[in-house]
């Protein structure tokens, strides 16, 4: 499957590894190489996430990264995997 990511979730991804880097510099690569590590996993294992529970949709998925939320959309019509949002775990979703 084929892997997009939002400008939103880019610009989460940008926004937290600038937060952490503010402390921790190589904390912050070695998080950002964790998230691209298993976003790549995705596109051969898409379900591997679990199901978004504030969502009753299978294609609305998550995978979990130290305290964040990667949240994607599997459109299994388009062949595409949509990264849609990065969102700290504490923070409501919805």
């Amino acid at each position: 499957m084929k892997l997009v990511i939002s400008s939103s979730a880019k610009l989460d991804l940008s926004e937290i590894v600038r937060y952490i880097a503010d402390d921790n510099p190589q904390a912050a690569r070695q998080w950002m190489q964790s998230v691209v590590d298993k976003i790549q996993k995705l596109s051969s294992f898409p379900d591997l996430g679990r199901v978004v529970p504030e969502y009753s949709d299978d294609s609305i998925r998550e995978i979990i990264e130290g305290q964040y939320r990667i949240v994607y959309k599997i459109n299994n019509k388009d062949d595409t995997i949509c990264i849609i949002v990065i969102h700290h775990s504490k923070r409501r979703l919805i």
